[in-house]
């Protein structure tokens, strides 16, 4: 992972047309963490955004939520296959769910998807069960 850091403008999404765009084009991927709409990305780059209603709980709930999954894209976003935009609808579930499972099925979810290079079973700082690194 480079150290050198991204604009957040190129990384996720900011206008009210680009989320109305994925809503209306996207194709929807329902977990029982998030739920996730995709479509292609009208400027090459892959950029996701985060949507917490109000029904997921008070205002420090839901940016918990956000900072969870913006984390996460931060983690995963050189994996990402460009050209897509995805729009991310947190579950409550992510709030008491250790950061391993939340990654597992992130990762999983977007492989499945489509939208992100399968994890190389060789890497070193893979997770294993139980969320712990794997011996290598």
């Amino acid at each position: 992972m480079s150290d050198v850091p991204v604009p957040s403008a190129r990384v996720f999404l900011k206008t009210k047309e680009d989320f109305e765009r994925v809503k209306r084009d996207g194709v929807r991927v329902t977990t029982r963490l998030f739920n996730m709409m995709s479509c292609a990305s009208r400027q090459g780059e892959t950029r996701v955004g985060i949507v917490v209603g109000r029904r997921f709980g008070k205002a420090v709930t839901r940016n918990r939520g956000k900072r969870v999954f913006r984390a996460l894209v931060r983690t995963t976003r050189e994996r990402l296959l460009q050209g897509n935009d995805i729009v991310i609808f947190p579950k409550r579930p992510v709030l008491t769910l250790p950061h391993s499972a939340l990654y597992t099925t992130w990762v999983t979810t977007l492989t499945s998807q489509g939208l992100m290079v399968p994890p190389d079973p060789l890497s070193p700082g893979r997770m294993g069960r139980q969320g712990q690194a794997c011996a290598q």
